[in-house]
């Protein structure tokens, strides 16, 4: 499989050459489809261990549980889907703030900013340091989908005294202060971001470097 990959490499424009160097060549395919397979592999496993879950939740028919299925369609990149079961948890219970913040996420990526705000808002009146502010920061991108900067900001500067900087805040703070027009304040938020950067745990700073390189891309 590797020299029959290493022979239709050859072929790529461009980059085809590397492929045509003896050794080098067949080492750097085989190298290639080992990563793309322990990718496949990875993603195999946790497309399985998702359906093991979600059939295990799906057993007991009782309001907590039907949130935590919505929860866990949620953070699988499943908002559409988590919907249903969030809202029949908090119908349950409409004081409970985890299937109000997770319900106002959901609504929020399904294009529902308005219902979102209305959501997430609660959370943060009842507890402002609720899930480490993080309704802070999906009441802010609600604020910005509804072509509202100004709330935006206001949002993130107080997730950021309340938690400290992180570099998703810092990223979005710039967004929303260049979308109300003070692009020279915002080029100053988006220089904060290298050092946030290098401060980050090693755990979180790829995801980090992510907002690091979208600044970049913001500023053009």
């Amino acid at each position: 499989m590797v020299f029959a990959f290493t022979l239709l490499f050859r072929e790529l424009p461009l980059v085809g050459g590397l492929f045509r160097v003896p050794l080098f060549g067949f080492f750097l395919t085989a190298i290639l489809l080992s990563t793309v397979g322990a990718r496949a592999a990875q993603w195999i496993a946790q497309r399985r261990a998702l359906s093991r879950d979600l059939a295990d939740l799906g057993i007991v028919d009782t309001p907590n549980m039907r949130g935590k299925l919505g929860r866990l369609l949620l953070l699988n990149g499943r908002p559409r889907q988590a919907l249903e079961p969030l809202s029949e948890a908090l119908a349950a219970d409409e004081t409970d703030l985890e299937w109000t913040y997770r319900l106002g996420m959901a609504r929020r990526l399904v294009g529902e900013a308005q219902e979102a705000t209305r959501l997430l808002a609660r959370v943060t009146q009842v507890d402002e340091r609720y899930a480490y502010g993080e309704p802070w920061l999906q009441l802010a991108l609600c604020h910005l989908d509804l072509g509202k900067p100004t709330q935006a900001v206001e949002a993130l500067e107080r997730f950021e005294r309340l938690q400290g900087a992180t570099p998703q805040q810092v990223f979005w703070l710039g967004c929303a202060i260049k979308a109300s027009g003070r692009k020279e304040d915002a080029r100053a938020v988006f220089n904060r971001l290298p050092e946030l950067v290098k401060q980050a745990p090693k755990y979180q700073r790829a995801a980090a470097r992510q907002f690091l390189l979208r600044s970049y891309l913001t500023r053009l």
